[in-house]
């Protein structure tokens, strides 16, 4: 008996793991909530929304406090949240008739915030091991960042912001890794590939700025047929080892935009390509009826140096404790990051890993210069890349490798 639940615990430990971090992240974010009410002002406005979806069935065709006294008219867009959350409300409802929708925007952020561990745990296993999966999905879920923008009571779109984007990327990876795996098409190979695609589509109307997964898979791509034609120089064989590569992204973006056109038109094609460029033109007061209020919003400000970039991944003050920023989780990214690259260097592995997550980093941390609100996306590579230094090092500690592997 004794054995066998010895075999279960090892064969399940990391579904167990990821229930308890789930588990955790839902407890911290309600801990202690015991106001009449919900955060902040732009938590009512989702509410709102949400509220709307939940009697109507969809969003009312104008939004009648948008622009007192006057309406605005509402157009389709990147309105998932608000019916994502709006019929969740209904499917609970369902089971637990005596659930207000109050009750409901005070555990449902956390509840979805915490779900996020289960894509990391699959992103952080895909790059490197289980280990860093797990660690992966415990750093993600209790990160400051995300933490803050998450806790219960403050219905914002940043859940949806940070959790779609997590599922479309894991999808992909799994396509991708599963693909170059069995270098065959099967049924496997096209409802990874499908689901991928799907995944992308979904998340592109959850947020105006769906564009840098798009971009973070794109970069990957071109990074990889790059990086194998400088390893072959031959072009047959390039052509053989990348066919899957090939057919997975491609398949994936058309996908994204088979979903994508019919609603935003086919100029959501050149927009796609052009956000990276254009998004810096936020606080623009070019061609505006109105003047512009992001101008004046503290979430969109200057991050400062990098210095400040690096200090608001950490919960810990730099200036009181200097010695703490070389171990902050920015660093220990930093430092997966040089692993990867040696690891690389000196014997040819995780070039997946280090190409992926080198431009995962790179986005993030362009964005955040600009307005500090983008810090946010930056949570999960500095989660990832600590996740794969954190489990290397428990590997030479507990004398699974040898110092120099």
């Amino acid at each position: 008996m004794k054995a066998a639940a010895t075999n279960v615990l090892k064969r399940y430990w990391p579904v167990i793991a990821v229930l308890l971090i789930i588990s955790l992240g839902i407890s911290v974010r309600l801990l202690d909530y015991r106001w009449p009410y919900l955060r902040n002002i732009d938590s009512y406005a989702f509410a709102r929304q949400i509220e709307e979806v939940a009697t109507y069935g969809h969003l009312l065709p104008y939004d009648e406090l948008g622009l007192t006294p006057e309406t605005v008219p509402r157009l389709l867009g990147h309105d998932l949240y608000a019916y994502f959350a709006g019929y969740s409300f209904l499917f609970f409802h369902t089971f637990m008739p005596g659930l207000t929708l109050f009750q409901f925007l005070i555990w449902f952020p956390p509840l979805l915030a915490s779900l996020m561990a289960i894509p990391m745990y699959f992103i952080g296993r895909i790059l490197f091991d289980r280990r860093a999966g797990i660690l992966a999905a415990l750093f993600m879920v209790l990160d400051i960042s995300v933490m803050s923008r998450s806790l219960g009571g403050d219905p914002d779109s940043d859940t949806v912001v940070l959790f779609f984007p997590l599922i479309a990327i894991a999808l992909f990876l799994i396509a991708y890794k599963y693909a170059n795996a069995v270098k065959k098409i099967n049924r496997r190979y096209v409802t990874y590939t499908l689901l991928s695609g799907i995944a992308l589509g979904v998340w592109g109307y959850a947020w105006g700025g769906y564009w840098y997964v798009v971009w973070l898979i794109t970069g990957f791509f071109i990074a990889k047929i790059l990086a194998e034609s400088i390893r072959l120089r031959n072009a047959k064989r390039i052509a053989d080892e990348s066919r899957h590569t090939v057919i997975v992204f491609a398949a994936t973006i058309l996908m994204f935009f088979i979903l994508m056109v019919p609603v935003f038109g086919l100029q959501v094609i050149p927009n796609t390509i052009t956000g990276p460029i254009s998004f810096g033109d936020i606080k623009g007061e070019e061609n505006r009826e109105f003047p512009n209020v992001y101008v004046s919003v503290a979430e969109l400000q200057s991050s400062g140096n990098v210095r400040d970039i690096i200090q608001r991944t950490s919960a810990v003050n730099f200036g009181q404790n200097p010695v703490a920023m070389i171990i902050s989780p920015f660093f220990l990214m930093v430092y997966g990051l040089i692993y990867l690259l040696y690891s690389y260097v000196k014997k040819r592995q995780h070039l997946d890993t280090l190409i992926f997550l080198l431009i995962w980093f790179i986005g993030p941390f362009l964005a955040t210069i600009i307005a500090v609100r983008f810090s946010i996306l930056f949570s999960a590579p500095i989660a990832i890349g600590s996740a794969i230094f954190l489990s290397k090092l428990v590997r030479f500690v507990s004398g699974e490798e040898k110092l120099g592997d």
